[in-house]
């Protein structure tokens, strides 16, 4: 797959980016994205559970995408990759989660290639055992099939956009996660602070002093690697 770097830009911007690369046949692709300014992002069907005047009142911008999940907060400390399948590429099987496999076992290779030799995908029965909390209803509070784990802590959260073109896999990877900011923003219960801190690891938490492009760099080599 072609690797994509179209600079920062807002995260509106990047959402329909990506959306019409799918949709003009410009894949498969993987898009490397930077945003500025910050945004808090969810899927539209989770827009109505949370706190819009807390999030104006943040001075972050409440944008809706077209994948599901709950709300994220996308800084400059989330690797945001976008993963773009033409209908038909045998990476994208009909079955969703299915769909999911292969990311995140690619995304595991990657960590455990920098240093991080925990790191593994979720198979969908245990992800479903995982336990509710006060953070679930955030995209990191909970945890979905094929997503990453270290222990017990999440560091890969998945969406995915389906079109008649393809569709979208979106990958991200905190290298720290902002939770105070992020839970404050939503109006998140009481609890959830400490919730999300033990579900959730940022990379740079991990490896302290590793960096965004050394991450980003191992992530882009093992998701463009032949999949069986």
């Amino acid at each position: 797959m072609r690797v994509v770097r179209p600079g920062s830009q807002s995260v509106p911007d990047a959402l329909a980016l990506s959306l019409r690369m799918l949709a003009d046949a410009e894949c498969p692709a993987l898009v490397v994205h930077q945003v500025a300014p910050a945004a808090i992002t969810c899927g539209r069907a989770q827009m109505k559970t949370v706190d819009t005047d807390a999030i104006a009142g943040s001075g972050l911008k409440l944008v809706p995408r077209a994948s599901g999940g709950g709300p994220v907060l996308w800084d400059n400390d989330l690797i945001a990759i976008d993963v773009i399948l033409p209908h038909g590429d045998p990476r994208l099987p009909d079955d969703i989660v299915v769909a999911y496999r292969w990311v995140g076992e690619a995304v595991a290779s990657a960590l455990r290639g920098i240093g991080i030799p925990g790191a593994r995908s979720v198979p969908p029965d245990e992800a479903r055992e995982w336990p509710v909390g006060a953070s679930s209803g955030l995209c990191f509070g909970g945890l979905s099939p094929w997503e990453v784990v270290v222990g017990d802590r999440k560091v890969l959260g998945l969406s995915q956009v389906r079109k008649q073109a393809g569709a979208i896999i979106q990958v991200g990877v905190p290298m720290r996660l902002n939770a105070v900011r992020l839970l404050q923003a939503v109006g998140a219960p009481e609890g959830a602070a400490d919730d999300i801190a033990a579900r959730t690891a940022g990379v740079a938490d991990l490896i302290p002093g590793i960096t965004p492009e050394h991450v980003t760099d191992h992530l882009l080599t093992e998701l463009n690697r032949p999949t069986t």
